[in-house]
């Protein structure tokens, strides 16, 4: 008979639902609610709500397999209270429970149901938030100097790295949709531009209906990445290095699907967004101005 084992969280907070199982089928299997008694620092009692559900442990493996196991089982869980915190936020109109990140869960708890070596049972993983970075003291002269610089020009910061800042506190604090459509507003605004600069830049002389045509809709944002790149700079995203192509197909499908379709985002799809913003902004500033 196998071994079953239980993966759970405690929720920062309670959730005003009775305890008990909760199929979610849309992401798979079902999420159990228990309410449970913390004791805070200041030694007060606090309710919370405990998450979990169970899998069937797999004898054997290595170390690495069983770890495997554990983040497979850990992020399968995080899908599915997500997915139940989503429709609780609805029908209760509680704007601030929001979808947590793999950090903001705090502990994932695996206990068996009964002694068993070698299985992912009877541990604990934890995920650390990034860290923000603390700057030396030559460092902090050498921002307030840039800073003062900036402030001097009477302009504002660029709205793509700004979108992308947006994006990153977004993935922070679990809204993995809203960080998927600002990597897209981000990308959008600073490859558009460039794009349209190109093309006016080395067509001003040419038929203007085909200037107009490729600045248009009707030529394609991933057209303009690749065909219209590779004309106009000798240069298509489509042949940048480390897959950075399909994960940028990827990452723009999911952003349709979110615009056209309603669909949500996973945290790992909001961290590669981000990553595939930066890439963007990083090669567009690299291109010529005409």
């Amino acid at each position: 008979m196998p071994t079953t084992i239980r993966v759970s969280i405690r929720l920062p907070y309670l959730l005003a639902l009775p305890g008990g199982n909760y199929k979610t089928p849309s992401v798979g299997g079902s999420v159990r609610l228990t309410k449970r008694s913390i004791t805070n620092t200041d030694g007060t009692p606090e309710a919370r709500t405990e998450a979990s559900t169970t899998f069937n442990a797999l004898p054997g493996g290595t170390a690495s397999d069983q770890e495997r196991r554990r983040h497979t089982e850990a992020e399968k869980l995080l899908r599915r209270i997500n997915h139940l915190l989503r429709w609780y936020r609805v029908k209760t109109g509680q704007a601030t429970i929001i979808e947590l990140t793999k950090a903001q869960a705090g502990a994932f708890h695996f206990r068996s149901t009964r002694s068993a070596v070698g299985l992912v049972g009877d541990s604990e993983l934890t995920y650390q938030a990034a860290a923000f970075p603390v700057l030396a003291s030559g460092s902090l002269a050498k921002m307030g100097a840039a800073l003062r610089t900036e402030l001097s020009r009477k302009s504002e910061p660029d709205a793509a790295e700004l979108n992308i800042l947006d994006a990153r506190y977004a993935l922070s604090v679990g809204r993995f949709r809203e960080s998927v459509l600002l990597c897209w507003a981000a990308i959008d605004s600073t490859f558009v531009r460039k794009f349209k600069g190109l093309v006016n830049a080395r067509l001003k002389d040419h038929w203007s209906d085909g200037r107009d045509f490729l600045n248009g809709p009707d030529f394609g944002l991933r057209h303009k990445m690749t065909t219209g790149l590779l004309l106009l700079n000798c240069k298509s995203l489509h042949s940048q290095p480390d897959n950075f192509w399909d994960e940028l197909s990827e990452s723009y499908k999911l952003r349709n699907k979110i615009i056209h379709e309603g669909q949500v985002a996973q945290e790992s799809e909001a961290e590669r967004a981000i990553k595939v913003a930066q890439g963007i902004v990083r090669i567009v500033a690299a291109l010529p101005d005409n």
